[in-house]
C-alpha cells in the first residue's frame, strides 16, 4: 500500500482490492433468524441541540429512563424513531 503523508488514504492508494468491506443490503421483512441489529443512538449533544431548537431548552430524556408516570404528569413531544421523549416545558413536576 502506498502512502502518502500530507493526505488521507483513498481508494486509488490501495493495491490490494481484496480486503474491501462487503455490504449485504437485506430488505425489510427479509431477515434471517441470525441476524442482528444494531442500534445506533443520536449522542446527547445532537439531541440537546435539538430540543433547544424546538423549545428553548434541554430537558429530554431516552424512552428507557422515563417511566409512565413521568410521561402523564410532564408533556412531551415523542420521537418513537429515535427513542426520544423531549419534554416541552424545562422542568418536569
Amino acid at each position: 500500500m502506498k502512502k502518502k503523508e500530507d493526505s488521507f488514504l483513498s481508494l486509488t492508494d490501495v493495491e490490494d482490492y481484496s480486503e474491501e468491506l462487503q455490504i449485504t443490503w437485506i430488505p425489510e421483512g427479509e431477515e434471517q433468524p441470525g441476524d442482528k441489529e444494531i442500534l445506533i443512538d443520536l449522542p446527547s449533544s445532537t439531541i440537546d441541540r435539538i430540543c433547544k431548537s424546538k423549545f428553548g431548552h434541554t430537558n429530554w430524556a431516552r424512552m428507557g429512563a422515563i417511566t409512565p408516570e413521568e410521561l402523564q404528569r410532564n408533556p412531551a413531544d415523542i420521537d418513537y424513531i429515535e427513542g426520544i421523549v423531549y419534554f416541552k416545558n424545562s422542568i418536569n413536576v
